[in-house]
C-alpha cells in the first residue's frame, strides 16, 4: 500500500515521536485510528439516539400528545426569563 502523508501531518508525527510517548511512526497512526475508532461510535450513538427521540415525538405528536409552542415559550418566559418577551 502507498500512503502518502502531508507535510503538516509529517511533522504532527515526528512531534508525537520526539515526545518519547510513542516508539514509532505506526504506533502513532494505531493510536489516531484507534481515537477514530472511538468517536465515530460516539457519534453514531448520538445519532441513534436522536433518531429514536424522533420516532418517539412523531408517535406522540400523532397520537395528539402535543404541547403548543406558545405554551412551552410562556411557560420558559415565566419560569427563568430564558426568552425575551419582546421577541
Amino acid at each position: 500500500m502507498d500512503i502518502s502523508i502531508s507535510d503538516q501531518n509529517l511533522a504532527h508525527i515526528r512531534r508525537k515521536l520526539k515526545s518519547g510517548r510513542y516508539s514509532s511512526t505506526n504506533d502513532v497512526l494505531g493510536e489516531a485510528l484507534a481515537l477514530l475508532d472511538e468517536r465515530d461510535r460516539g457519534l453514531e450513538s448520538e445519532l441513534t439516539e436522536m433518531h429514536e427521540s424522533v420516532r418517539r415525538g412523531t408517535e406522540q405528536a400523532d397520537a395528539g400528545e402535543v404541547i403548543p409552542a406558545g405554551e412551552v415559550f410562556d411557560e420558559l418566559r415565566r419560569r427563568d426569563g430564558v426568552l425575551s418577551s419582546d421577541r
